[in-house]
Order: C-alpha cells, then structure tokens, then sequence
C-alpha cells in the first residue's frame, strides 16, 4: 500500500510579489472556491493570511449584516468555498461600487424580501447606508478574475483585472486590464506604473502652478506700476509652450522607480496637491518673483538700458525662461529630497526638453527681432540672467530644509498594526 499526494506549489514570484505589495499598502486577499483548509494552507505559503487575519466560509459571509461585515472587513484575508457573487459583494462594500441606490434596485437585488425591514440586513446593503457607515468615501479596490461570473466584480472593481491566458472573452471584457502572462507578479507592475503616472502628474502640475503663479503675478504688478506687460503674446506663447507641452514631456515620461513601492497608497480624496508641494510652489514663486519685480525696477539701471525698452523686458524675459528652466529640475520631486540630477540616464525626454528649450530661447532671443520684440543680448547679460535662473536649484534646496510633511490622514492601506482595506484579489 502506499499514499499518494498531489500539490499545485504556488509559483516562485507569488510569495515576493504579495510581500511587495503588503509593502507598498495594498491589502491582499484572497477569494476562493476552494476547501477551506486548503485555502488557509495556500494563504499562509502565500503570506496573505497573517497572525490575527480571519478565514472565512462563503456561507457564514452570506448571513452577515452589513454593518457586521463592515466591522470584520480589517481581518478579512480569506474567503473560502465562496461563489462569484460573494467576491461581487465584497467589492461593493469596499468601494460601494454597483451598490442599490433605492428601493427598486435593492428588491431587484432581493426579489421578495421586505426593504423596509430587511435593507439592514442583507449584504451589500444599499447606497444611503453605505454612505452614512463610510462617510461617503470607499476603498480604491482591485479584483482579478478569470471566469464569467467573475464578470460583476470586475466591473464594480475600480480596477479589474483579468487573465490573458486562462481568462474568458466576457472577464476580458468586463476588466480595465487584461494580465497577459497570467503572473500575480504582473500587478505590482500595474501598481508601480500607476503610481508612477501619479507622481508625474504631481510632477507637472507641481511645475506648471508655479509658473502661473509668477507670470500672472508680474503682469499684474506692472500694469499696477505704469508697464506696458512685460511678456507680449509671443512671448506668452513660448512661455505657454514651455509649460504645457514640453513640461508634459519633461516631467510626465519620468520612469517610474521601486521607491514608489515602499509607501502607502493614497486615499480616494486625497488632495493631488500636497502640503510639500505647496510649500515648493509657494518658495519658488517667490523667489522668481524677488528676481523679476528687482529687474523691473533695477534692470535698466544694472544694464544700462532703456527703462521698459524692448532690451529691458528682453532680460526680464530670459530671467523668467531660464528660471523656469532651472526649476524643472527641482520640479522631479514632489517631496523633501534634493537630487535634481537623479537617474538622469533613465529620463532621456527630459534631457532632449531641457536642450531643446535651452537652443529654442537662444534662438527666439538672438534673432527674434520684431517678430517676437526681442533684442540680443551680450554675453554678460546672459550670464546673469542664466545665473538667477539657476539660482533656483539652491533655492530648491533651502525650501527642501522647511519642514513641511504629508498630510497623514492623506494614506491609506496598511499602515502600523491592523491594516485597513484596501484591495480585493
């Protein structure tokens, strides 16, 4: 006689990926038809059932109330010989995605129960309750799938993600994204690069509101002294140009990096503009502000030029660009660190946008003329004017030294003891 088993071991990448991800905040969990005892032995070789998560069948998931599921929600890492519409359900919770808006739609969930009496009782509950329990804000909930009935959860998901290899056309369907080597290692891809794209939107916004702060502040601040504006409309274009189009490319084709992985995930609400990120924008707007309002006022004097000449807001007008310039590199970070040169090999587009620029303003500059109400300038006055605007690199630094954190309420996901929801897989 003799005893015979078979094991399906997980593959080599999912205990790393799930550790990477629990890293990163984002709370795994598995949703199963499996024994339960099965799925408890395959979470905890995963790392996803940890000390003091909970296990559950799909059956006793069903009898909940949703204010009982709600209080379990923390713990819940898996679900066990559950059906498609349970992970459907859980989703809902989380996110309140799909959820019952009113009575017609909650007895289309129930058909013959009571929604007076019972609307309190039965999973996933309904929209006005959800509300009041969550304070209107859910999870930001990812679900992958393979099969057909995985179909609802995938679309109430606020990402869905289904197989490529083993998934149906309707999962592919119903999914934001289709995973195409099937591999769990593949989401912490998604999950980098969409935190990437994030960063880089920061990035640019980062960079774009401290232009627009300068440039409306300075036209306002001489037609308040007597100027005529002091950057006419080609110029303005150019400006513009430098800000929308190149500042996109520049800073939105940043490539992403691991570090993004060792923080939590934001909120829902979160503000896209962050406490760091006002005090960057508010400390070199003002400095370019000191240097612009000094050269109107100081400008003619300091280069011997004509009081608002073409010459004179020439200078003013390279000072700007160049500052601009400069801090696009102070813009590649949104947080207290100081590295403007990092990785610079890995940002190809960011180089050709700064060298591009660099050539553009020389040439609008030097041969403008009347086209562009331009005169060209000698080499000791691009030297200073290229001088203020690289003083916005040190002042990069400085402002980096005022201590200013991240709202903390801001994060979501794991955080210091029991973690909170954040993703269904």
């Amino acid at each position: 006689d003799c005893l015979v088993g078979i094991a399906d071991p997980l593959r080599k990448d999912v205990i790393d990926a799930v550790a990477t991800c629990q890293r990163a905040g984002v709370f795994v969990r598995m949703v199963t038809g499996d024994n339960i005892d099965t799925a408890n032995a395959i979470a905890r070789e995963a790392g996803i059932l940890t000390e003091g998560g909970i296990s559950m069948l799909g059956a006793d998931f069903r009898k909940l109330a949703p204010a009982e599921l709600d209080r379990i929600l923390p713990r819940l890492q898996v679900l066990a010989r559950s059906s498609p519409e349970d992970k459907h359900i859980l989703v809902q919770r989380l996110n309140g995605g799909l959820m019952p808006e009113n009575e017609k739609e909650w007895l289309d969930a129930h058909p013959g129960r009571d929604y007076m009496k019972e609307r309190d009782q039965l999973l996933p509950g309904y929209k006005e309750e959800w509300v009041t329990s969550r304070g209107g804000v859910g999870e930001v909930v990812g679900v992958t799938g393979d099969g057909t009935n995985d179909g609802p959860a995938l679309k109430a998901a606020d990402v869905g993600l289904s197989m490529g290899l083993s998934g149906t056309d309707v999962a592919k369907k119903a999914s934001d994204i289709v995973i195409m080597d099937d591999n769990f290692s593949s989401i912490v891809k998604a999950v980098l690069w969409g935190r990437s794209v994030f960063d880089n939107i920061r990035k640019f916004l980062q960079f774009q509101l401290t232009v627009n702060v300068v440039a409306l502040t300075i036209t306002f601040l001489s037609a308040v002294a007597g100027y005529k504006p002091p950057l006419n409309a080609v110029m303005m274009l150019w400006v513009n140009l430098i800000m929308d189009t190149m500042g996109a490319l520049a800073l939105g084709t940043e490539p992403p990096t691991g570090e993004l992985l060792d923080r939590r995930p934001y909120k829902r609400d979160a503000s896209l503009i962050s406490r760091p990120m006002w005090r960057n924008i508010l400390v070199q707007a003002t400095y370019q502000l000191a240097v612009l309002v000094f050269l109107l006022n100081k400008g003619p004097e300091w280069f011997e030029c004509e009081d608002g000449s073409s010459h004179h807001f020439t200078i003013l007008f390279n000072a700007f660009v160049f500052c601009q310039i400069f801090n696009e590199f102070n813009a590649r970070e949104i947080g207290d660190r100081f590295d403007p040169l990092r990785a610079m090999s890995s940002s190809p587009m960011f180089l050709l946008v700064i060298g591009f620029t660099f050539v553009a303003q020389y040439l609008i500059v030097e041969y403008g003329g009347d086209f562009t109400q331009t005169t060209p300038l000698s080499t000791y006055e691009w030297r200073i004017t290229v001088l203020l605007g690289a003083v916005s690199l040190p002042v990069g630094f400085i402002m980096r030294q005022i201590p200013v954190s991240e709202d903390p309420d801001s994060f979501a996901g794991l955080g210091e003891g029991i973690p909170s929801s954040k993703s269904t897989s």
